[in-house]
């Protein structure tokens, strides 16, 4: 037995409690031998006088003694209440890679052999699995936060480049895109559809006439005045510029011109309307050409009424 005076390199701390522990620890010791190439012959015959040492040392299920397997420089040695035992004395000094391999191998063998620590290990494992579970949900919705936030974004700038600043309404480069869409639906689903143009009624004169800020809130009561009319998020309605507006709604041509009433009389009769009814073999040149002509027909014959393709005697809405 020799004083513990200088720190060594610990290749295994395990705590005995009952006489099977003994006996691990003495497979532990021969193992590490045969690892670091000592002589496994004579750390055996070294040994079991250690194991007889450690039982009249106090090792009982009340009593429990902690042994440290450890190395210093070529020396492998047990150290136990503040003594070291000498096991063996290598041929030479082992590599630190392989010391350090060695640690760990014997650490994880005697915690799988112990099952209070593979308890615990469990535990710590579950509690691990846990935190990391709660971590990993808040990430997530931290991630799907920011996805969001940056969807609204999105929407936003979405909406603000098809939006006409003015009137609220989708602007021009919108109306040509939600234009073909709700043709080609109308023709794939046969579900009818129809197209207004709305022109104001001496518009120039107004603003001329009132200034640009009273043809502004003109055009803002125009806006109201077709959103009153159709049904909201069913029918598209449109500021194509200056004083053109387009409506696309789906409906037949009797319902299209009960909102080109709708719209007059909100307008107290001072907009020229024309309908156009989506045809089966239309594209968007036909179906605009149509529109544009009932137009063309309501200006024709005064202004301040609808025209519709085919109808020759345009509906003039009086004022209640």
């Amino acid at each position: 037995m020799d004083t513990l005076e200088t720190a060594a390199k610990p290749l295994l701390t395990l705590s005995l409690i009952v006489e099977p522990d003994r006996q691990r620890l003495a497979r532990f010791v021969i193992d590490a031998v045969g690892v670091l190439e000592g002589d496994v012959f004579s750390a055996s015959a070294r040994v079991v006088p250690l194991l007889d040492t450690l039982r009249s040392d106090g090792l009982s299920a009340s009593n429990t003694i902690e042994v440290r397997l450890a190395l210093e420089d070529r020396a492998l040695f047990l150290e136990w209440h503040d003594k070291r035992f000498a096991l063996v004395m290598l041929p030479r000094t082992p590599d630190p890679q392989k010391v350090d391999k060695l640690a760990e191998q014997l650490r994880f063998a005697s915690e799988s052999a112990d099952p209070e620590l593979l308890k615990r290990r469990n535990r710590q494992i579950s509690e691990d699995l846990e935190r990391y579970m709660h971590e990993a949900a808040a990430q997530i919705a931290e991630m799907e936060s920011v996805l969001e936030k940056k969807k609204r974004e999105l929407e936003a700038s979405i909406h603000q480049a098809e939006t006409d600043a003015l009137t609220g309404l989708y602007n021009r480069g919108a109306y040509d895109l939600r234009l073909r869409e709700a043709m080609l639906r109308s023709q794939r689903q046969h579900e009818p559809m129809c197209l207004l143009l709305f022109d104001l009624d001496h518009f120039k004169q107004v603003n001329d006439t009132h200034g640009h800020q009273y043809g502004d809130e003109y055009l803002k009561k125009m806006a109201r005045a077709m959103r009153a009319a159709v049904r909201e998020h069913v029918d598209i309605l449109c500021r194509m510029g200056g004083d053109e507006f387009a409506a696309i709604a789906f409906c037949d041509i009797e319902i299209a011109t009960r909102i080109a009433s709708k719209v007059l009389n909100g307008m107290d009769g001072k907009v020229s309307i024309g309908i156009a009814l989506c045809r089966a073999d239309d594209n968007i040149e036909s179906l605009v050409g149509r529109s544009d002509a009932a137009l063309y027909e309501a200006k024709r014959r005064g202004r301040g009424q609808y025209a519709t393709e085919d109808d020759t005697t345009p509906g003039v809405v009086g004022h209640d």
